[in-house]
């Protein structure tokens, strides 16, 4: 029987044009089934089709193991476990103004088509909106970027993303001096455990890696262990890139960028359909999501605390902090603000307190 952590290679019997099927079996999402003319692209790209599912009457005649096999963006990188035509990635894309997807591997890239070449390079100068935290004194502005700022009180980094009232991508800025002496602290450790919890995170530096060994010199700090810090720091937290810009102008330029490329992989990543069925048990499909991978930013967490209380939920502070991911303090912070506002009314005192819509 064939395994469902397999690749599959089965006959077409519904086409000659494009004689064979694939299955690929996309980790943590479900399967991807695909009609194509080639079992694997050599000298060029091969056009596929997406089917809704393996045809019943469909014959396997090739099963390999798959290493890993993953979504990024438009895009799902194969790799399997053979010794030779191991790598390929299939790319949804369009072509003549239509859909369509193409399968790749290193040898067909030399002829890969105008305009799927490096697709992830295109769209990244359109209008972008991105959210300012409303404690940043004197942000960038992102000038003739396209860029429209919306300040907000952002739970993490500087410069964020936010897409159905969530941070998908966020840019946490420092000068060079403030990643020293928040590196030393242990606040910088602490900012990059928030960040991790998203699906795209970065750290902007406003000058070169050689400036670190410059500023121990008006510090009690050697050069050697301030640069050890910061090294042990990106090790530990391998999910945030991190980019040292020379100049406040470059850091920004390329802070604009990484964002515009986070918001089209993540706008991007919903161009492929998959079915809503999962493999569960299967370790290869099901992967569970980063914890806190979305962050609820405070205008966000009060309009779901107060949508779900005009539902009939009674919250505490505890209830408030585990359904929105933060901290109880915040929670009631929250909760007194929407007080406040009139749009929950306070019941009991002290560990009797509830909360309940107005």
């Amino acid at each position: 029987m064939a395994s469902s952590g397999s690749f599959w290679i089965g006959r077409n019997p519904f086409s000659t044009r494009l004689p064979y099927l694939l299955r690929l079996p996309v980790a943590g999402e479900g399967r991807v089934f695909l009609a194509t003319r080639e079992t694997w692209p050599r000298g060029k790209d091969v056009f596929c089709h997406q089917l809704s599912e393996w045809p019943t009457e469909a014959e396997i005649v090739e099963e390999v193991p798959v290493e890993a096999c993953w979504r990024v963006g438009a895009a799902i990188h194969l790799v399997l476990q053979r010794r030779t035509n191991r790598r390929s990635m299939f790319i949804w894309t369009r072509a003549r103004g239509r859909p369509a997807i193409f399968w790749r591997s290193p040898a067909s890239m030399g002829a890969a088509r105008p305009g799927i070449r490096v697709p992830q390079a295109r769209g990244l100068e359109g209008p972008l909106q991105i959210a300012v935290d409303a404690k940043e004194r004197f942000p960038w502005r992102f000038s003739g970027k396209g860029a429209t700022l919306v300040r907000r009180d952002l739970p993490v980094g500087d410069y964020a993303i936010v897409r159905d009232e969530r941070v998908v991508a966020a840019v946490e800025r420092k000068t060079v001096a403030d990643l020293a002496t928040a590196a030393v602290a242990g606040h910088l450790g602490l900012a990059l455990a928030e960040l991790e919890r998203l699906p795209h995170a970065a750290i902007a530096i406003e000058g070169r890696w050689s400036d670190l060994v410059k500023v121990p010199e008006r510090a009690p700090t050697r050069p050697e262990w301030l640069l050890n810090v910061v090294a042990g720091l990106q090790a530990t937290h391998p999910r945030v890139t991190w980019q040292f810009g020379e100049t406040p102008k470059l850091a920004q330029d390329w802070a604009f960028r990484w964002l515009a490329a986070c918001s089209k992989a993540d706008r991007e990543r919903y161009q492929i359909p998959l079915l809503e069925e999962r493999a569960l048990g299967d370790p290869t499909l099901v992967a569970e999501p980063p914890a806190g991978a979305l962050v609820l930013d405070a205008a966000a967490r009060r309009a779901l605390i107060a949508r779900e209380a005009e539902a009939g939920t009674v919250w505490t502070s505890r209830s408030a902090a585990e359904r929105c991911g933060v901290t109880q303090a915040t929670a009631l912070a929250d909760l007194s603000a929407l007080v406040r506002g009139g749009r929950l009314r306070l019941e009991g005192k002290g560990r009797a307190r509830r909360y309940v819509r107005a």
